[in-house]
C-alpha cells in the first residue's frame, strides 16, 4: 500500500486532516438544506412546512438503504487499513449495486405518496405540497444512494477532501437550480416546494457523474481495480450481515423522529413553521458533529483493519475532545444569539409570524440543552459501528428510540399536551442513548470485532 495511506498517529492534526473535509462536505449539505428551507418559508409557510415533514418522510423510508449502502466505508476503511487494496473496487462496486436495488424500490414512493400523506390529516395545503416534494424526491432517491456508494471509496481510505470537493459541487448547483423551480425564474415553472426537490435531485446527478468519473480513472483502475464489476457473493453477505442493522438503526431512529415531527405538525402551521426553521438551523450543528463522528468511524475501521487497537483509542479520544469543543460553541449560539439564527427566516411585514418566531426560540433552548449529549452520543455510536457492533446500535435504538420516544410522544400528544413536552422526551432519548453508548464503548467489546474476512 501506498506509504502515506499507512502514516498514521492518531494525533489532533490526523483526526482534523480527515475529519474538516468531512465537516465542510456535512456543512455543504446543511447548506442546501437552510437555503432551501429559507426560500421556502420566504416562498410560503405551506411550503416551508411540507419541505420539513415531506423531506424527513422520505429520507425515514430511505435510511435503511442509506444506512446498508453507506456502511461500504467501514469495508473499504478495515481493507484499508490491512493492506488489502486490491479488495476496495470490488468492494465499492457491491454498495452501488445495493444502491439501485434501493432506489428501484424506493421509487415506487411515486405511486402511493398521496395516500401516505392524506394519512398525516395535515392543513390540505402543506399536504398538497408535501406529496409533490416527497414523490420528486423518491423518484431521484438511487441518484443519492449512488453518490453515498461512491463516495465511500474516498471516505474509507481518509481521502475526505475529494468527498468534500464533490459536495461543494453539489451546493453550487443546487442552490441555484432550487431558485429556478421553486420562484420560477428563468422561464421555469413555479414549482414551490416541488422545485427544490427537483433542483436537488439535479445537482446530485451532476455530482455523482463526477464521481463515476474520479472512480473510473485510469490511476484508480490500475490501483484499487475499480473496473471489479461483478457480483461477490461472499462479499455481498458480508455487507448485508453488518450493512443492514447500521441502516436498520438509522431508519428506527428517523421512524422515532418522524413521528416526533408529524405529531408537531398537528399542533397547527404555527408550530410545525417553527419547527421546520428550528431544525433547519440545527442541522448547521448537527453536520459537522457528524463529519466528527464519520471520522472517528473511519480512523477506527482502519485501525482495526491493522489491528491496532491503540491507535483507535487514541483516534476516538482526539474526535471526542472536538466534538465537545464544537458542541460548546454551538450551545452558546443557540442559546444566547437567538434573534440573529433566527433573523434570515423572518418575513418581513408578516405579522402573523411573530407568534412563530417566539416558539422558534424556546426549541432552541431545547436544541442548546441536548447538544452536548449528542455530540457524545454520535461519536460513540460512530466508532461502534465502525468496528462492526452494528447489531447492538440496532437493538439499542430499537429499544431507547421506540420505547422511551416514539410511543410516550404518541401518549403525550393523545393526552393533549403542551408541544414542549414532546421536546422534552426528545432530549430525554438523546441523554439515555449517550449513556449506553458511552458504556458500550468503556466495555471494549468492539476491539475485537472485524467486518472483513480474516
Amino acid at each position: 500500500m501506498n506509504n502515506q495511506e499507512l502514516q498514521r498517529n492518531g494525533s489532533f492534526k490526523e483526526v482534523l486532516t480527515v475529519a474538516l473535509p468531512l465537516i465542510l462536505s456535512s456543512s455543504c449539505h446543511a447548506m442546501n438544506m437552510f437555503v432551501d428551507r429559507l426560500m421556502l418559508t420566504r416562498f410560503s409557510p405551506e411550503a416551508s412546512a411540507a419541505s420539513f415533514t415531506g423531506g424527513l418522510t422520505n429520507f425515514t423510508l430511505s435510511c435503511i438503504f442509506f444506512g446498508t449502502v453507506g456502511y461500504t466505508g467501514t469495508f473499504v476503511a478495515q481493507y484499508a487499513g490491512a493492506n488489502k487494496i486490491h479488495r476496495i473496487g470490488i468492494t465499492v462496486w457491491q454498495g452501488i449495486f445495493l444502491a439501485l436495488a434501493g432506489g428501484a424500490l424506493l421509487a415506487t414512493g411515486i405511486f402511493w405518496a398521496p395516500w401516505l400523506f392524506n394519512l398525516f390529516k395535515h392543513d390540505p395545503a402543506v399536504t398538497k405540497q408535501e406529496i409533490i416534494y416527497f414523490q420528486v424526491l423518491s423518484g431521484g432517491a438511487f441518484v443519492f444512494l449512488l453518490t453515498a456508494a461512491l463516495t465511500s471509496f474516498w471516505s474509507g481510505r481518509g481521502k475526505t477532501l475529494t468527498v468534500l470537493v464533490i459536495s461543494a459541487v453539489i451546493t453550487l448547483f443546487n442552490i441555484p437550480l432550487n431558485y429556478i423551480f421553486i420562484y420560477g425564474a428563468c422561464g421555469a415553472p413555479v414549482l414551490g416546494a416541488g422545485g427544490a426537490a427537483l433542483g436537488t435531485v439535479l445537482a446530485e446527478i451532476i455530482g455523482v457523474t463526477i464521481c463515476f468519473i474520479l472512480f473510473l480513472r485510469k490511476r484508480a483502475r490500475k490501483r484499487y481495480y475499480t473496473l471489479s464489476c461483478r457480483v461477490d457473493r461472499k462479499l455481498l453477505k458480508r455487507m448485508l450481515v453488518y450493512g443492514l442493522p447500521n441502516g436498520a438503526q438509522l431508519a428506527l431512529d428517523l421512524v422515532a423522529f418522524n413521528i416526533f415531527s408529524i405529531l408537531l405538525g398537528c399542533y397547527g402551521v404555527t408550530v410545525h413553521e417553527a419547527s421546520s426553521i428550528t431544525f433547519g438551523i440545527n442541522n448547521i450543528a448537527f453536520c459537522p458533529i457528524m463529519g466528527i463522528g464519520q471520522t472517528a468511524a473511519i480512523l477506527v475501521g482502519q485501525s482495526i483493519g491493522a489491528n491496532d487497537i491503540p491507535l483507535a483509542k487514541k483516534s476516538v479520544r482526539n474526535a471526542h475532545f472536538l466534538v465537545l469543543i464544537y458542541s460548546v460553541a454551538m450551545m452558546v449560539l443557540f442559546s444566547g444569539f437567538q434573534d440573529f439564527m433566527l433573523s434570515p427566516f423572518v418575513r418581513p411585514g408578516d405579522a402573523g409570524q411573530i407568534e412563530t418566531m417566539r416558539i422558534a426560540k424556546i426549541m432552541l433552548h431545547f436544541l442548546s440543552a441536548y447538544l452536548l449529549f449528542d455530540g457524545t452520543n454520535i461519536t460513540y455510536s460512530n466508532v461502534l459501528r465502525g468496528a462492526g457492533d452494528t447489531s447492538f446500535t440496532m437493538w439499542t435504538f430499537a429499544v431507547v428510540g421506540i420505547v422511551f420516544f416514539a410511543i410516550p410522544c404518541l401518549a403525550a400528544f393523545y393526552l393533549k399536551m403542551a408541544w414542549w413536552v414532546l421536546w422534552s422526551l426528545l432530549c430525554f432519548e438523546i441523554l439515555l442513548l449517550c449513556i449506553i453508548y458511552t458504556v458500550r464503548y468503556k466495555q471494549g467489546k468492539w476491539t475485537s470485532m472485524r467486518v472483513i474476512e480474516n
